[in-house]
């Protein structure tokens, strides 16, 4: 006969169920998960090595491609700066070559003729001197005062112009340093100028280049109304403020008098001395 189990023994008998189980899913980080096969220490540390070696060579790749961006823009400033160099440099040359033009028509019509402002860049130098160390061989060099030339009936054939030299601060060398002792400490530019020139010796002629000539009285005589041809070499010194600071003529004009053969004692040159 069956009775009923008592509370106790219900009590004990359930208690031997077991409850259900509740399942959770967690997902776990790699670097935290058990590994079935998990690395030795030696492949750790090498692990951590390389990743520490990666990560250097990752900053000294940036560091290369930031130092080449740099590069390309100093050398894009460079290209930049070069140009405007040379542009100045050929804006300069222009406005010079356009000054020499404007003297050297002065020049051509007898009197410089310039405007007030184009005076300005014509500073009034004058350089006399009738036996320089670098005269040689009967060579003189004057300068053509105020567009006022010592022949009269002249023809002067413009043959070559052109730009010897070109300075600024920062050029070497002997003959840079001379063109800013006269152009000043920015340097400047010497343009060159070579033409024919012929005419008739006066007496004021033989008063501006030979001087010494005119006590005699027979040479002065058989000069004087003679038609010379000779070449000559105009050297004009610009600052870069585009002022003329200097300009020198040089010509052979001992050379062109003894082709006369005025004087049988050796003509003129016998005076040069």
């Amino acid at each position: 006969m069956l009775t009923p189990a008592s509370p106790e023994d219900q009590g004990s008998s359930s208690s031997q169920v077991p409850s259900e189980a509740t399942i959770k899913f967690v997902l776990v980080p790699d670097n935290e998960r058990v590994r079935s096969h998990p690395l030795s220490v030696t492949q750790r540390r090498r692990r951590q090595e390389y990743q520490a070696y990666e990560s250097r060579v990752y900053n000294l790749t940036l560091d290369i491609n930031e130092l080449r961006q740099q590069i390309q823009q100093l050398k894009e400033r460079r290209d930049l700066y070069v140009t405007r160099m040379i542009y100045s440099g050929e804006r300069f040359k222009g406005d010079v070559l356009k000054l020499v033009w404007n003297l050297l028509d002065g020049l051509l019509s007898g009197a410089i003729g310039l405007t007030p402002s184009g005076q300005g860049f014509f500073a009034p130098r004058i350089h006399l001197n009738q036996d320089s160390p670098e005269a040689s061989g009967g060579v003189y060099e004057y300068v053509v005062q105020e567009g006022r030339c010592p022949l009269t009936n002249r023809s002067i054939t413009i043959t070559s112009i052109d730009i010897l030299a070109m300075v600024n601060n920062t050029t070497q060398g002997d003959a840079a340093r001379e063109i800013r002792r006269i152009c000043g400490i920015d340097g400047g530019c010497v343009v060159e100028v070579l033409a024919g020139l012929s005419g008739q010796v006066t007496q004021d002629t033989l008063i501006a280049l030979f001087p010494h000539v005119i006590g005699d009285e027979v040479l002065t005589s058989r000069m004087i109304g003679r038609q010379i041809k000779f070449s000559s070499r105009l050297l004009l010194y610009f600052s870069n403020q585009r002022r003329l600071m200097k300009q020198v003529a040089q010509a052979d004009l001992v050379a062109a008098l003894n082709t006369l053969h005025l004087d049988d004692a050796g003509g003129v040159g016998a005076y040069a001395d």
